[in-house]
């Protein structure tokens, strides 16, 4: 695998529980860390749910393992990529070459709010 692959910005989003100013707990999500990555669409579909036809998009991102890519998981990890947001079915090391992961992950469903700051 060539570095020059990994072409792609991406934000690797982190579920974090913070403090207002007045002391309410709220969570949210937080750009955890930035890294590039290569991009490849794994499947694309359109569903219609009550009557709304919605287009459901899987991509794989293939990243350089770092401490901080072994931190993430599908239950407190999203991926922001070309402005949407995508939550991380999978995590499998590339076993091509050892020094890569494949992170797989899927578009959100739509009317989920987002909560990113």
């Amino acid at each position: 695998m060539k570095i020059g692959k990994l072409n792609h910005r991406i934000s690797v989003l982190e579920h974090r529980t913070v403090t207002d100013e007045i002391g309410n707990h709220m969570t949210k999500w937080e750009e955890a860390f930035s890294l590039w990555a290569c991009v490849t669409t794994k499947n694309a579909t359109e569903d219609s749910d009550t009557g709304v036809i919605k287009e459901v998009q899987t991509l794989e991102f293939l990243v350089r393992q770092s401490p901080s890519v072994f931190q993430i998981s599908s239950t407190n990890f999203r991926i922001g990529f070309g402005g949407n947001i995508y939550d991380i079915v999978g995590i499998t090391p590339f076993y091509d070459h050892n020094s890569y992961m494949k992170i797989q992950a899927s578009a959100r469903k739509a009317g989920v709010p987002d909560d990113i700051n």
